[in-house]
Order: C-alpha cells, then structure tokens, then sequence
C-alpha cells in the first residue's frame, strides 16, 4: 500500500490547523505580544471563568508541559491570576485578570474577522457540512484514543 503524505487525512488537517493558528495569530501576535498557546489558555479561561491546569489540557488538547509553561508566562504577564483549590490543595485554578480579559476583548473582533476571511468562499451548507465533519471526526477520535488506552 502506497502512503501519500499530501493525501494523508491526518496529515491534512495538522497542515491546515498550523496554517489557520498561524493566521490567526497575526491579529494578536505583534500587537499584544502573545503566543499561540497563549492566546488558547486566555480564550478558554474567557469563556470558562476558572479553569485547572487539567481542564485547561483537557480544553486545549495541549500536553501538561506547554499548558504549565504558558500558564507561568501568562502570571508573570499579570494576564491571569492563581488560586489554590478549595477541595484539592495541589491544584490551582486560573482565571483572567481585568488585563487578561481586557486583551482578549481587544482581540476576538480580530478574530472573528479573520474566521469571517476564512470561511468566505464556503456556503453555508458546506460550513454545516464541515462542522458536522469535525463533531464526527472528534467523537470517532475520542472513541479510538478510549479503546486503545
């Protein structure tokens, strides 16, 4: 069986998702001084409030090391703040600090815009058909990554 990598599904959407965070960074990158797993963790915590380093992992699909140092560069940028867990005190959670949700105001009308660039050639029915793509291929993903651990 021949494997071409241009054909390669997986492959696919990790190109078209390098290309699309990359994009999208622009509108935040230079202007607010803010990486890309950065912008995750401050997005998430905008529409979550409080969130553990676990759910932030969870929510992000970025592995414990990454979330852990961004969360560090996030605190020492006064954008988020820390509190230790109630129930658990080896666990903190984070939430935005008025500056953090400041920044992320600042910044989704950018993003939207550029979504708004990005899916301007599609029909609404192949966007609807697209997102149900992405829910089916999450779940089936998500019943793979369960049967093999």
């Amino acid at each position: 069986m021949i494997m071409q990598l241009s054909k390669f599904l997986p492959y696919q959407l990790s190109v078209l998702s390098n290309k699309v965070s990359q994009g999208i960074s622009k509108s935040y990158r230079k202007q607010h001084n803010i990486s890309i797993s950065e912008w995750r963790v401050l997005i998430i915590l905008s529409d979550n409030r409080e969130q553990t380093a676990k759910e932030l992992v969870e929510y992000s699909q970025m592995d414990k090391v990454r979330i852990s140092r961004t969360v560090k560069v996030l605190l020492d940028k006064k954008l988020i703040t820390q509190k230790v867990c109630q129930n658990d005190a080896r666990s903190k959670k984070y939430k935005l600090t008025n500056s953090g949700n400041d920044l992320i105001e600042a910044v989704k009308p950018k993003a939207l815009e550029y979504e708004q660039l990005l899916i301007s050639m599609l029909s609404e029915k192949q966007l609807n058909d697209f997102r149900n793509t992405i829910e089916i291929l999450n779940q089936q993903t998500d019943k793979i990554l369960q049967e093999n651990s």
